[in-house]
């Protein structure tokens, strides 16, 4: 229903599909030296995104406005984020969208969503379902 990392990777879906994105904050970023790519960190881990990643998808999720960024790497509240070689490193601070992998784990790990168009915050949707798996 909302699209994510795993449809978009699979052709299912393009960018203009996906409706449910996790807003993050890019809290440490570091250039690559010797030939390792650039890397930042975002404040969104397994425990919003989830952690679920197939054998044949490229990442733990996507950045919505940078489809070839790569999340290489989750802990339980943060994101390392890989970038294709000669594309700069966001700011600190800036916030960003992460589609994560499998978005039907997000909805059960929230208790509430932002409703958001064009920036706007229109509503706030509560969970009904979270973490009822049984």
């Amino acid at each position: 229903m909302f699209g994510d990392a795993q449809q978009r990777e699979l052709g299912h879906c393009g960018p203009e599909d996906i409706a449910l994105s996790v807003e993050s904050t890019v809290v440490s970023r570091r250039t690559g030296t010797d030939g390792a790519p650039d890397r930042f960190v975002v404040d969104a881990g397994s425990k919003v995104l989830g952690s679920d990643r197939a054998a044949w998808a490229t990442g733990h999720g996507r950045l919505l406005e940078n489809p070839d960024a790569r999340i290489v790497a989750l802990s339980e509240h943060h994101a390392t984020v890989e970038l294709p070689a000669g594309q700069p490193l966001p700011a600190l601070g800036s916030r960003l969208r992460v589609v994560p992998n499998h978005v039907c784990l997000t909805i059960n790990l929230v208790d509430s969503v932002y409703v958001v168009r064009n920036g706007v915050v229109e509503g706030l949707w509560s969970v009904a379902a979270r973490g009822r798996n049984s």
